[in-house]
């Protein structure tokens, strides 16, 4: 990559990250190591070049001024302005280059959790939270870019607090131990808070994911708890966690303001005490005024490092914090792969659960059951998400390659994450026909370009029940060999359900597909019915010998009409 060029992003492989979060930090910021060195070296030039540049006010108050040396003061003058010239072009390209630098490391967070999120399927939301990951995708992302960004500054403000020191040093020994004292104190008092402020703040970050998961609970089922009169209930829990979440931030608080003080104040103390001791000097004939000047302007310009490497403290703690929550994500036991994989059988094989009894054969297979998360573990079992003795003809899931597991059996969840892209891109394959199987024409329609139309990542402008309908588009356009869908359809009304129960019946005509729900459109068009009770599978029939046979089914399905 050429440093002034924008890295390609996203990478191909983003690689194998540590498991703690000091070192996935370091790993992150470390990924383009030319990158980095240019990033540090020009916060030297344009930060640390900044407190240094009183050095030419020595010449040219002493040369210049003093010695009445017009030539000499024009030349010092000229040196600053050459210096100053050097740390204006270096601020831009620190600037554009440390930019570089955080996409790098966000770009490669986000492939990694993305990564993650799609080897573990739909066992994630057995093993975290919704609002866990999305706290990660949003809030976790921006915090790692943040602290990797500030190291370019700390490295550039450390640079010139000892510069300064050292300079101090070559005029009067006094001057420099004030400098190096000062800073050591600054150190020392705002350590303690450093690390009461690091542990608030995870308490912060894990509030913060709590609310965010009652949130999401909230929003993706509202219509169904102001049906059953939940609404209040979840509301008054999301007033708790948002109270909870207030006073984890006003806990921040005391640290916070605490470090803001000492890095306004220590820096304030610092410049007067090394000015009185430079006017000391300078009246006892050990420093000339010239160089009394340039300590004032040496411990002036101090100030604005000093601020900054507090406020790039606090960022890094952030950071820290941040990297140790995606650690918790990517440390989510997921399917190993098999040492021996096998191939799969033929096409047509059927796909059988021995804990439940369920057998799935080509054709649509409607899975009845009060308990969803029931079904959503058999899913799980038969996609191979879950440890099972499930088989697919005579061929044990666990022993197939993962690769040809993913693609020949996809299990669709209703709620799964839509990535920003074109529309065509997002649904992928024959998206069209996809699309109208879905009954999601009208969403293409009302987009300008169609399925060319720009989507931010979740669709937030569509409904529920239009992003429902895409999700269930990108399933189709899979076309895999079995297609497993949870409440495919529970956001959208009667109507659109009946086209797309019948859509989907010849758009899979000769495939495996089972379909979890307890509406009478999908039951009815099931070509077999496969009730479920506490687990287990515990009658099998079309959906009028059910009727007919089980008042247990048939009250299911009264209650899913009523």
């Amino acid at each position: 990559m050429s440093l002034l060029r924008a890295p390609e992003l996203p990478v191909d492989d983003p690689g194998e990250p540590p498991t703690t979060s000091w070192r996935l930090f370091t790993w992150l910021a470390t990924r383009r190591r030319g990158l980095a060195a240019a990033v540090l070296v020009s916060a030297v030039f344009s930060l640390g070049l900044v407190p240094v540049m009183p050095i030419f006010l020595t010449g040219a108050v002493d040369d210049g001024i003093r010695g009445r040396d017009w030539g000499a003061l024009l030349a010092w003058a000229g040196a600053l302005t050459l210096a100053g010239s050097v740390a204006a072009v270096s601020i831009v390209l620190h600037h554009r280059l440390t930019v570089w630098w955080r996409h790098d490391a966000q770009y490669r967070v986000l492939q990694l959790a993305t990564r993650k999120t799609a080897r573990l399927g739909s066992r994630l939301r057995r093993q975290t939270t919704t609002g866990s990951v999305v706290s990660v995708g949003v809030t976790d992302v921006v915090s790692i870019g943040r602290a990797i960004e500030s190291l370019a500054p700390t490295v550039g403000c450390v640079t010139g607090i000892v510069a300064v020191a050292v300079l101090l040093f070559g005029m009067s020994a006094a001057l420099g131990l004030t400098v190096f004292t000062g800073v050591i104190a600054v150190a020392a008092l705002t350590g303690p808070m450093l690390r009461r402020l690091q542990s608030r703040y995870g308490t912060y970050r894990r509030d913060v994911g709590a609310v965010t998961e009652r949130a999401a609970d909230i929003v993706s089922g509202l219509r169904v708890l102001r049906g059953v009169g939940g609404e209040d209930r979840f509301n008054a829990a999301y007033r708790r966690d948002s109270q909870r979440l207030k006073r984890s931030g006003f806990g921040l608080a005391a640290p916070g303001a605490w470090i803001d003080a000492i890095s306004e104040g220590a820096p304030a103390i610092l410049l007067g005490a090394v000015v009185w001791i430079a006017a000391r000097l300078v009246a006892a004939d050990e420093i000339t005024v010239g160089q009394m000047v340039a300590a004032f302007g040496y411990t002036a310009a101090l100030l604005m490092p000093v601020r900054w490497l507090m406020g790039t403290a606090m960022t890094i703690i952030q950071g820290e914090v941040a990297c140790a929550k995606v650690c918790e994500l990517l440390a989510l036991p997921e399917r190993e792969a098999p040492r021996d994989p096998l191939r799969g059988p033929e096409s047509g094989a059927e796909l059988h659960d021995p804990e439940s009894g369920l057998t799935l054969a080509p054709g649509l297979t409607a899975v009845a059951t009060a308990d969803t998360d029931a079904a959503a573990a058999i899913f799980d079992r038969l996609a191979g998400l879950a440890p099972s003795a499930a088989v697919f003809g005579r061929t044990p899931v666990a022993r197939m390659d993962t690769d040809e597991l993913r693609r020949r059996i996809l299990p669709g969840d209703h709620d799964a994450y839509l990535f920003a892209g074109t529309l065509a891109a997002v649904v992928g394959g024959d998206a069209k026909a996809a699309v109208t199987t879905a009954a999601a024409d009208d969403v293409v329609d009302a987009l300008p370009g169609g399925l060319d139309a720009e989507m931010d990542d979740q669709a937030r402008t569509l409904s529920g029940g239009q992003r429902q309908r895409l999700r269930l588009a990108r399933a189709l356009a899979a076309d895999p060999e079995v297609l497993l869908l949870l409440e495919p359809t529970s956001a959208v009304d009667s109507h659109t359900e009946a086209r797309i129960t019948e859509r989907l019946t010849g758009f899979r005509h000769g495939r495996t597909t089972a379909v979890v729900s307890a509406s009478p459109l999908w039951l009815g068009r099931a070509d077999r019915v496969a009730f479920v009770q506490d687990g287990e599978v515990a009658a099998t029939g079309t959906h009028a010998e059910l009727t007919a046979s089980r008042p247990d089914y048939r009250a299911l399905v009264n209650r899913e009409l009523s």
